[in-house]
This record gives C-alpha cells, sequence and structure tokens, in this order.
C-alpha cells in the first residue's frame, strides 16, 4: 500500500514537493510489482559443488512457521508469508522498500539429487536448502584399460 498524507486546504505542496510525491509514487508501483516484492519473489542463490546443490534464500523478518519447502517431481517450491507492520504513530512515509505478503519460488532440480537426503535449515534471516547428489551421480574418474 502507498504512503498518503493527508492535507487541509491552508497546507499546500510546493511545485518541487508535489513533484517528488509524484516521482516516488511512479517508483512504488514500477519497482512492487507482488506485494512489496522483486518480480521474481525474494533474493536467492542457487550453488553447485562436488557433492550436491545448496538453495540460499534470504528471508529477514520471516518466522519459521510461515515457510513452507517442498519437493515434488524435480520441483523445490519455497513458500512464505509475512504480515505487514501496521503502525499509526509512525509518521508518514518517505521511502518503503521492506517486503511483506505472500510468495512463492519454484526451481527445478536436476534428476541427479537424492530426495530423501533433501535438508532445510533457517538461521538468522535465512534459509538453506541442502540437496545431496546420489552417490551414483557423482563425478568419478574411469579408469581405462590397457593391453
Amino acid at each position: 500500500m502507498l504512503p498518503t498524507t493527508r492535507r487541509n486546504a491552508l497546507n499546500l505542496r510546493t511545485i518541487p514537493e508535489f513533484r517528488w510525491d509524484v516521482d516516488r509514487l511512479f517508483d512504488e508501483i514500477m519497482n512492487r510489482p507482488s506485494a512489496g516484492y522483486p518480480a521474481g519473489g525474494p533474493a536467492a542463490d542457487l550453488i553447485e559443488t562436488e557433492d550436491g546443490f545448496t538453495l540460499e534464500m534470504n528471508l529477514p523478518g520471516y518466522d519459521l512457521a510461515n515457510i513452507d519447502v517442498n519437493l515434488e517431481q524435480g520441483v523445490l517450491l519455497v513458500s512464505g508469508f509475512r504480515e505487514e507492520e501496521i503502525e499509526e504513530d509512525k509518521g508518514t512515509y518517505h521511502l518503503r522498500e521492506r517486503s511483506w505478503g505472500r510468495f512463492n519460488r519454484s526451481f527445478t532440480v536436476p534428476h541427479t539429487i537424492d530426495p530423501k537426503a533433501v535438508r532445510a535449515e533457517f538461521a538468522n534471516g535465512v534459509l538453506m536448502v541442502t540437496m545431496p547428489k546420489a552417490p551414483d551421480a557423482r563425478a568419478r574418474r574411469i579408469e581405462i584399460a590397457g593391453k
């Protein structure tokens, strides 16, 4: 929701103030397509190592009870919800970038992971999903027989 300011007829905005308000309105509309989240949702990194994959997702301010992680048919789905903080006595917002609302992110994971070994941890506002590769999917050196 965009911030608003109530003014009476005697407290008019100057033209530079009005222009700043209009610019801020357009910035809010253009940069917040889905209830406060960037176009794809919360920021995430997917990292591959020799042993597996790790998904790291920034979720500051979330409660563990409001985060879900599911793996089904090669798709990892991370969803969550964070309520908007509503306090009437804070004053007029001039910038409001902190995210709130519901999000859903899905990631196609390689068939080489071991679905039974996938683990998730949430600490200090960061969700880490560890997806080890199946033992037979890990790179190995193959000896060449010769005569």
